[in-house]
């Protein structure tokens, strides 16, 4: 059998596919997306969370336990209908313990809640906000009454609510900040 060599006519059936391969190189390229912006969207789409204990002052915190639309009954038996009628997706909750040498150790419940909109956290926290509450110094936004803290964030709640100990102003407001600093906008 003879070889042949290529003509033009093999050259023009090659044109086309080397057409598609440079189509889709250049696409790919265009497309790629910034490091950084699907790292914000992946910590969004994770969930809500809370500020490390050092980030805050605290001494220590509970191991985190997390609720969802069919679990969040179980933490907030009779209110979870308010939260689910406004967009509730997850909630984040952990026990933080303050220490002072002055006296006894500060307890607070915080809480973080994620809607599916942000309308969904501001409506809750303009329903829950405590009476005499004071507005929050710094980039929280939050208001508390040195019981009660709550604080909003895009769709983002955070509530904290001191069980045991003094008043716990300072150590809501260092929640607060702490906080902020780690929400992802």
């Amino acid at each position: 059998m003879v070889a042949s060599r290529p003509r033009i006519g093999h050259v023009l059936l090659l044109l086309p596919l080397a057409g598609v391969v440079a189509c889709l190189v250049w696409r790919a390229g265009s497309v790629r997306e910034d490091p950084a912006e699907v790292l914000r969207a992946l910590r969004a789409a994770a969930g809500p969370t809370l500020p490390e204990p050092s980030t805050c002052g605290a001494a220590s915190r509970s191991e985190p336990e997390r609720y969802d639309r069919e679990t969040l009954y179980t933490f907030i038996d009779g209110a979870a209908e308010g939260y689910l009628a406004r967009g509730f997706q997850r909630c984040i909750v952990a026990s933080y313990t303050f220490s002072d040498s002055a006296g006894p150790p500060l307890e607070a419940v915080v809480e973080v809640y994620r809607f599916a909109e942000s309308l969904g956290a501001t409506s809750l926290f303009e329903e829950e906000r405590p009476k005499g509450a004071t507005p929050l110094p710094g980039p929280a936004g939050g208001v508390t009454d040195g019981t009660v803290l709550l604080a909003v964030a895009g769709r983002d709640l955070l509530k904290a609510t001191v069980v045991s100990g003094a008043d716990g102003r300072a150590a809501l407001e260092k929640i607060a900040a702490a906080w902020a600093a780690g929400v992802t906008p």
